[in-house]
Order: C-alpha cells, then structure tokens, then sequence
C-alpha cells in the first residue's frame, strides 16, 4: 500500500435513462490505501447516493488506519513493533479476520503468500528508487529472509490476538487489504438499502446486485500483457469479486532482467516471469491474494490450485516466445462473455 495524503473526496452525477425505473446510477471517487477508490451505485436520488458514498469512503479509511504499512501508528505497525518480544497483541475484527484469512492462504500456497514479507517489500520499495539499481548482496538477502515467516505469526483465536515470534518482523497487507476493503464497501451499501453497486478499489473489483433491469456487471480484463495492441475478456459477473496481478506496470530492470514488484518470499527477488493473472472469487481476500500468488507459480500449478478452491476460478495469461499463452480454470469459461 502507498502513502496517501489524506482524504480526497469528490463525486460526478451520472444520471441514466432505465425503462421502467426510478434508480439512476452515479459514480463516486476517493483517495484510499495508496490508490483510487471508484464507486458505481444505483441510488433514487443524489443525496441518497452522497451519503451511502461517504460512509463507504468513511469505513475504507478506517480499515486503512488498521491495516497500513506506512501509517506509523496503524494498528497493523503497532503490531509489528511487538515482534520478538514474546507478548502477544489483541487486535481488532477487522485486521485479526485478514490476518486470520493470510495464515491460511499461506497455509494453502506453502508460503507463497506471505503477509510477514514486509522486510523484502520496503527493501525493495527503495531499491526502485535508485537511479541505478542494484539487487541485494547474498548477506542482505539472507537477513531480510531471516525476518520472513507466516509460520513465526501465532494466532490466538480466543483472544482475538496475535504473537510475532522473531524479532524485526514487518508486515505488509497490500496483497489482501484493498480486497477485503472492496468487499467491506459493498457491504456498507447494502445496510443503507443500495444493491446493485460496484466497487473498485484499484483493480479490486467487488460487485454487488447487477444494474436495474440487468442480470450482471459488464467487466473487462487485458490480455495483451501491455503490447502494443490492447486486447480484453469481457466477463459477465454479479456478486463476485474480481482482481488481476501482473508486472505489466510495476516493475525494475536490473542488469537487463526485468523484476515484478511482487516479491518472491521463498527468494526475496521479484518474480521474473512476464505473468499476468484473474481470479474471480467469492472472498474478495481471495480474490486479492490468490491474483498475486498465481504470478510466482508455473500456470499449470497455478490452475490447478485455483481448480481445488471452492467458488474461485482464474485464468493466466504469459509472454513466451512464441507469444502470449492462456491457462484458464474449469468454470472460469462460465463468466466470458461469448
């Protein structure tokens, strides 16, 4: 997650004409967890709509102050701190249920996904900061490894606590906060009576009730890997929630090898391989998460996790030599549009 500068609010009115109904859909747009935060919702009037936006933005900035890594007094630092100390933490709802749900993804990746990897995240936040990059020594590497575990954070599930066993742990939820954020949004929308909306927070796409007289979302996902002619998949989906990962944008050449700006646990490096994925899932932690592992693994392996989750499909998309190559999940098929 990137810093913000602080709330940034503003609202575009985008009346529609639906036949046979009094809904009109408007947009709303929000600064949040380093990234934009865009709602689409379906409301009777514009004060309606304004008041069911702001509390929506209002619960996002809330989580970001539980769950950020560059707020020094967020309770995800706070945590942090603690690490080595042999104490453990209560915690919120909100941070202990996304932490709950990164310990078993990782559980479920062999440590692919790792929300303790904040050591190699803010090491390699700098090291795109340099004018001339350079990878870490093998010492730095092995250090930064050293502070590196899921397995050393210890969850109390009575106590609603959690105990960081090794000194100098960090971590870093920007692989499943905007996730569960997009998703809490929609949530929020639903309690004030609006829900038919859609949620985008940053390529985190939660989708509610499909528009007024529709039977779902129109969402488009690239293919074309950012070469230099655009391609998309137009999916079909309510209720879901949609993510895609890949190196497309993010990323640092070093030595003439490009590095994805997501790291590796396992390695501490940047993923390598020119991979972009899609999940669509029912858990939008799933759908966040899930999205970035699938970008460190062989597509075949990758499809095949995908294919033992419940209510989760993906498909992946990777520059080879002989172009651009697809791997789809079974049902993922089910949301394209023909």
């Amino acid at each position: 997650m990137k810093k913000i500068s602080g709330l940034f609010f503003f609202s575009v009115l985008l009346p529609v004409l639906l036949t046979g109904q009094d809904l009109q859909r408007y947009i709303f747009n929000s600064a949040h967890m380093g990234t934009r935060f865009s709602v689409t919702l379906y409301a009777d009037d514009e004060t309606e709509a304004s008041e069911a936006a702001e509390a929506v933005f209002e619960r996002i900035e809330e989580l970001n102050q539980f769950m950020s890594d560059y707020l020094d007094d967020s309770e995800l630092n706070r945590l942090s701190r603690t690490s080595g100390s042999g104490e453990a933490m209560e915690l919120s709802d909100p941070l202990f249920e996304v932490l709950r749900e990164a310990y078993q993804i990782s559980e479920k990746t062999d440590g692919l996904f790792d929300v303790t990897i904040g050591p190699l995240t803010k090491y390699w936040r700098f090291l795109r900061r340099m004018a001339e990059p350079e990878l870490p020594s093998e010492d730095q590497l092995r250090e930064l490894l050293d502070r590196v575990g899921y397995q050393y954070m210890e969850l109390d599930e009575a106590r609603q606590s959690v105990k960081l066993e090794k000194p100098g742990m960090e971590l870093d939820l920007g692989g499943i906060a905007k996730g569960y954020a997009a998703e809490e949004a929609v949530r929020v929308l639903r309690e004030r009576g609006i829900y038919s909306s859609l949620v985008d927070g940053g390529g985190d796409i939660t989708l509610g009730d499909p528009p007024p007289g529709r039977d779902y979302w129109d969402v488009a996902i690239p293919k074309n890997m950012g070469q230099n002619q655009s391609s998309f998949i137009s999916l079909n989906l309510t209720g879901k929630t949609v993510t895609t990962s890949g190196d497309m944008f993010q990323f640092v050449e070093i030595d003439g090898q490009r590095y994805s700006h997501i790291i590796d646990p396992k390695t501490g490096l940047g993923a390598v391989s020119q991979i972009q994925a899609t999940v669509i899932s029912d858990k939008g932690t799933w759908a966040d998460a899930y999205a970035s592992v699938l970008t460190l693994m062989e597509p075949e392996e990758g499809i095949r996790l995908i294919d033992s989750l419940e209510n989760t499909e993906a498909v992946i998309y990777m520059n080879t030599e002989e172009g651009v190559q697809e791997w789809m999940s079974e049902g993922f098929r089910d949301y394209v549009r023909q």
